[in-house]
């Protein structure tokens, strides 16, 4: 997995690169856990929620930023998708996953900091 997901630059996430990267991240986290980490759901029916449609918001685009941040931190996609699933006691024993869905840009930086910590794990 690594760096090369994301071809995009992630501190630069125009609205075509998110795009771009949503087909990367989609192969990375699975289209269900994906769509749960971008906030499908949050502010309107989820049966109406679209990726592509979504990622229109800039708050979508964060989430995406963020994402991709942490699915470049670790090896293995299978490692990143449970390390999200986790409950973490920095994060008041909230998931990754639920943080970087309605999380604060300080709790996102949080959800990152564990990230490149626990990466760095020997597994």
């Amino acid at each position: 997995m690594g760096a090369s997901p994301a071809a995009t630059d992630v501190d630069d996430l125009t609205l075509s690169g998110a795009l771009d990267a949503l087909d990367a991240a989609e192969q990375v986290w699975g289209p269900d856990l994906l769509a749960y980490l971008l906030g499908a759901g949050l502010d309107a029916p989820l049966a109406g929620w679209s990726a592509d449609a979504a990622i229109q918001d800039p708050a979508t685009r964060t989430r995406l930023r963020l994402v991709l941040e942490v699915q470049r931190l670790f090896d293995l996609g299978s490692v990143a998708r449970a390390w999200v699933r986790d409950l973490h006691p920095a994060l008041g024993f909230r998931s990754p996953a639920s943080v970087i869905r309605t999380g604060d840009p300080d709790e996102h930086r949080m959800v990152l900091e564990l990230a490149e910590r626990d990466s760095l794990k020997p597994r």
